[in-house]
């Protein structure tokens, strides 16, 4: 028994060893197809996230303020159910820093007021949440701590920060396609290979 327990568990590592080299190389494929040149993949220690902030960037050899993250967003309330109107997609992926959260409210804001004012939903029809886990993995087809702007299995359309697109020199590390592999990219280079927006004010520093 504990023989079969043993080799399901290797099978499961096995599985997710598999899925996260088709995550990182669907990334590795999207930055080639829109011919990034500022981008780098970078492999990470499996303990990286019990890190703190600090040693993190050591390791990558920038400052705290450039590590990054990609984060699921969804208008519960949408009236559309999917993401072709990017302009009011049901879901965003939003890239902050990790020394800072989201401000839904200014999230809210920014995506109601860039819809134009013919065709803008009232207020109600905007509450944005984070999304559920299995429904962030199933749209863009990577595990947490993993998640990339690229390579996503669904073209979710992108929200940069403005705190993120002020930073100098204006670079940033975020999730490579797995836990464990990291990737370098210009913000400019985000913004255009993903048509992504820049929201400013739509992120506060931490406090805690």
């Amino acid at each position: 028994m504990a023989r079969l327990t043993a080799t399901a568990t290797r099978l499961t590592l096995l599985e997710r060893s598999l899925d996260d080299l088709e995550g990182v190389n669907r990334v590795r494929k999207h930055l080639q197809r829109e011919k990034v040149t500022s981008a780098m993949l970078k492999t990470a220690p499996s303990d990286y996230y019990s890190w703190h902030l600090d040693p993190r960037a050591k390791l990558l050899g920038c400052k705290t303020c450039h590590l990054c993250k990609s984060i699921i967003m969804e208008n519960v309330a949408c009236l559309n159910n999917g993401i072709e109107d990017s302009l009011n997609s049901r879901y965003y992926c939003v890239v902050l820093q990790y020394n800072s959260k989201l401000d839904a409210e200014q999230l809210r804001r920014f995506v109601r007021h860039n819809i134009s004012e013919v065709n803008r939903p009232s207020k109600k029809k905007f509450n944005f949440q984070h999304a559920q886990g299995e429904m962030a993995e199933k749209l863009t087809g990577f595990r947490h701590n993993g998640v990339s702007p690229f390579g996503m299995q669904t073209p979710i359309p992108v929200i940069v920060a403005g705190d993120v697109a002020a930073l100098k020199p204006a670079f940033i590390w975020l999730g490579g396609g797995a836990e464990n592999v990291k990737l370098r990219i210009s913000v400019q280079d985000i913004v255009m290979a993903l048509g992504a927006r820049v929201a400013d004010g739509i992120t506060t520093l931490r406090t805690d």
